[in-house]
C-alpha cells in the first residue's frame, strides 16, 4: 500500500469517525449554551426581580412624587427621559440601558439632598436591591446602542441640578413601567 492510501484508510477509521462527532457534538454544545447565555439575560433578570419589589417601589414613587413640591419653574413638557419601547422593534429597550439609567438615577437624582428629604421610608433600600439585582443579572462587558442617548440624559439631570433631580423623580415611574413590561 502507498502512504497516500493508508492515510486515507486511517483518517476514515470508525474510532476517529466517532471521535469527531463527539468532539463536533461537544463544541456545538457548548457553542449553544454560550448563546443561550447571553440570550437568556432576560430572562434572568426576569426570574431575579421580584415582581413584589417592583409594586412597593412603584407605591413608594407614587408617594414620593405626591410629597414633591408642585413644578412652577420648570418646563412640563420637557421630557428628561429618553423615549423607548419595550414592545416595538424601533428605540426598544433592554435590561442593558435599564441598568444603565437606574445607575444613574442611584448617583445623580436619589442622591441629592433635595430628594433625600422627601424619600419614604425604605426606599434607599429598595433601590439598592434593584440596582444590585441588575448588576447580577446583566452582562456589564455589553455596549447598548443607546448609550449616547443615556449620557445625555444624565447630563440634561446633571445640568439642571435639583430641578432636574426633581423631574427626573416624576418620571422614575416610567422606568418602573418598562421593567413591568420586560417581565
Amino acid at each position: 500500500m502507498k502512504k497516500a492510501d493508508r492515510l486515507l484508510q486511517f483518517s476514515m477509521s470508525p474510532t476517529i469517525m466517532v471521535r469527531m462527532s463527539a468532539l463536533t457534538l461537544f463544541i456545538s454544545l457548548i457553542a449553544g449554551v454560550v448563546v443561550t447565555a447571553t440570550a437568556g439575560q432576560g430572562v434572568a433578570c426576569r426570574r431575579e426581580i421580584p415582581g413584589e419589589l417592583i409594586r412597593e417601589l412603584w407605591n413608594r414613587t407614587n408617594a414620593l412624587i405626591n410629597k414633591l413640591p408642585k413644578e412652577e419653574r420648570f418646563s412640563r413638557r420637557l421630557r428628561l427621559l429618553p423615549k423607548f419601547c419595550t414592545k416595538c422593534s424601533e428605540r426598544s429597550i433592554g435590561w442593558l440601558e435599564l441598568q444603565k439609567i437606574i445607575d444613574i438615577y442611584q448617583a445623580s437624582v436619589f442622591s441629592r439632598a433635595a430628594i433625600k428629604k422627601f424619600l419614604p421610608q425604605h426606599y434607599d433600600e429598595l433601590l439598592y436591591r434593584l440596582y444590585h439585582t441588575l448588576q447580577h443579572c446583566v452582562s456589564s462587558s455589553k455596549h447598548s446602542k443607546y448609550s449616547k442617548t443615556i449620557k445625555k440624559m444624565a447630563r440634561k439631570i446633571k445640568k439642571r441640578r435639583d430641578e432636574g433631580a426633581l423631574k427626573a423623580v416624576r418620571e422614575f415611574s416610567f422606568i418602573l413601567r418598562w421593567i413591568d413590561e420586560l417581565m
